[in-house]
């Protein structure tokens, strides 16, 4: 056993082994590589209890990020914001593609002028505040300018002494009858309506999927 060698834990070369020290961590060559092994396992110890403490926190964030984001999407307010966007937008293309299609230039509902120095929105008829379960109904939306019209005259609803107003430019754009019925449409229809989240996420959805095709074929 005088000429027997064994392996240094730490720099694995081999040594005679009454030269060595033996410990709990294992057999080493001299005091320095054990003493270099010893540390070499707390930090070891202390880098696999920092990365644990990592794991945990990004699992507690990842939760916390996810009950968030359900009780942002539960958030009514949020969900008609975003709905509402989409609406506004799909109106304004799909008021685009009704001019398109016929062969004729965009004229704002409200003054009968094309776009100008301004520019496009889903003009409301009856306001949200007004008639919140109009928010979402083509009839109650149409093709106007946003700020001379929209912001500027607060939709310009009756006309000045320089436009029609909104009420005449329905009459003007589908006639007589059609246009009448559309007004008396968004005047008796005054009951509020309660969407879901759940309801105002799908409808947002069908919303932007109209977008999507409208884009393909309106001419911007």
């Amino acid at each position: 056993m005088a000429n027997s060698k064994r392996k240094c834990t730490h720099c694995k070369d081999r040594y005679p082994t009454e030269q060595g020290i033996k410990t709990p961590a294992g057999w080493f060559c001299c005091i320095d590589h054990a003493i270099a092994h010893s540390r070499k396992l707390q930090e070891r110890a202390r880098t696999k209890k920092v990365n644990k403490a990592k794991q945990a926190q990004a699992k507690e964030d990842k939760a916390s990020r996810a009950a968030s984001k359900d009780a942002k999407r539960r958030d009514l307010k949020w969900q008609h914001g975003l709905t509402q966007k989409a609406f506004n937008k799909m109106r304004v293309l799909e008021e685009k593609l009704w001019f398109q299609e016929r062969g004729l230039e965009p004229e704002c509902i409200s003054c009968g002028r094309p776009i100008g120095g301004d520019q496009w929105c889903c003009g409301h008829f009856k306001t949200r505040g007004a008639q919140s379960g109009l928010r979402y109904d083509r009839k109650n939306t149409f093709l106007q300018h946003n700020h001379r019209c929209n912001m500027n005259l607060s939709g310009d609803i009756s006309g000045t002494k320089t436009t029609r107003g909104y009420k005449q430019g329905l009459i003007d754009r589908f006639g007589e009858e059609e246009g009448q019925a559309i007004i008396d449409y968004c005047e008796t229809h005054s009951d509020p309506v309660k969407w879901t989240w759940e309801e105002l996420e799908k409808m947002r959805s069908s919303f932007n999927k109209r977008i999507r095709e409208l884009e393909l074929i309106v001419s911007q």
